[in-house]
């Protein structure tokens, strides 16, 4: 059965399908601020390390295997339905939903259309930078207006300790706080049992990290994932969907989230597009200097320009024609991309591997 294919032009790999047999993932970022992410929109962020570094979360072992992830809700604010701009996590059928990921060098984009509400994702990491870029275009392609609401999400650690988030709750369940400061989101655990080295802005003894909402004004927010989910929902049907409208909740110990809301009305054939920053680093001085600097559509597409530039001029050093074109793809282009991935990171961080212990 085929689920995607070689685009040797773009240097992407295309999946057409997005019920893979496994969540096929991507790496974003540097050796300082990695992400992953799969053909699904799951996937974790850490700061050096996957094990010590963890700041967004992702449950190994779980069903879905890859959940949760960096997302996009989309509500039709008529009707009450509503869908992300990935396949998952709503997970709509697929006969009424159309998907395809293209995973790139440090990038991936999401491309979908349900209802004629069509969306592009696009996630990456700039060049020597400690923040993502999330961006968003939304195309009405049908023929009468529609009044949207659009939500960002992602899952913050209580711990960037992975262990310690996952399995010391009676304390990591107790020191996290999430409060809104305008169009940012400020994520801060109280930490005092940290040992990692070198965070950004660590003066407090805390970890932080931050999310920004530009493009768009905020009609709402969540930083509690109990608020936003609810307590017996899921990633596929969060409580905040179904009521049409965040709680404006700030996370106090238990567990936090970073959920921005925005209301978009589209004409027929209108676009719009936004734009979520998601860093590390104290929210009132390191996230407003970088959204200041960096916190626009056409920053994030000269970024996109330069990062894409960056990885292709590495990409030139081997070329095979053989006549098999997929082998001609994997060697010149893939085989290299993971050899520089694996270089940097080498098996400490996956959706398997927690990064404990040996590195090699």
């Amino acid at each position: 059965m085929r689920y995607g294919y070689f685009d040797d032009q773009a240097r992407e790999y295309v999946i057409t399908r997005p019920d893979t047999p496994q969540s096929w993932s991507n790496y974003l970022g540097s050796t300082e601020y990695g992400a992953i992410i799969t053909n699904n929109c799951g996937g974790y962020g850490f700061y050096r390390s996957g094990a010590r570094g963890r700041f967004l979360r992702l449950r190994f072992n779980t069903v879905p295997l890859d959940q949760p992830g960096r997302y996009f809700y989309l509500r039709d604010q008529e009707t009450g339905d509503f869908w992300s701009a990935s396949w998952q996590p709503v997970g709509k059928p697929l006969d009424s939903y159309e998907s395809i990921c293209r995973h790139g060098t440090g990038y991936s984009i999401f491309q979908a259309k349900y209802d004629d509400i069509a969306t592009e994702a696009t996630y990456f990491v700039p060049v020597d930078q400690r923040f993502e870029y999330w961006k968003l275009k939304i195309t009405n392609k049908g023929e009468r207006q529609r009044i949207l609401s659009a939500f960002s999400f992602c899952e913050f650690t209580n711990q960037w300790d992975t262990l310690q988030d996952q399995i010391n709750q009676q304390y990591s369940n107790f020191i996290i706080k999430g409060t809104r400061d305008g169009n940012m989101l400020r994520i801060v655990n109280h930490d005092n049992i940290s040992t990692l080295e070198g965070d950004p802005d660590q003066e407090d003894g805390a970890m932080h990290s931050w999310l920004a909402l530009i493009g768009s004004d905020v009609a709402g927010y969540d930083t509690s994932r109990e608020a936003f989910l609810g307590l017996y929902n899921g990633y596929h049907n969060p409580q905040v969907l179904l009521r049409g409208a965040c709680s404006n909740s700030d996370a106090y110990g238990d567990n936090a989230c970073g959920v921005m809301q925005t209301d978009i009305t589209l004409a027929p054939g209108e676009s719009k597009e936004i734009l979520v920053m998601l860093g590390i680093g104290a929210q009132e001085t390191i996230g407003k200097r970088a959204v200041a600097q960096y916190g626009t559509i056409e920053r994030a597409n000269r970024e996109f320009d330069k990062l894409k530039g960056w990885h292709h001029q590495k990409l030139h050093s081997l070329s095979v024609h053989t006549p098999d074109p997929e082998f001609n793809s994997t060697i010149n282009m893939w085989g290299l991309y993971n050899c520089l991935i694996n270089f940097n990171w080498s098996r400490s961080a996956s959706l398997v591997y927690n990064g404990e212990r040996d590195g090699l």
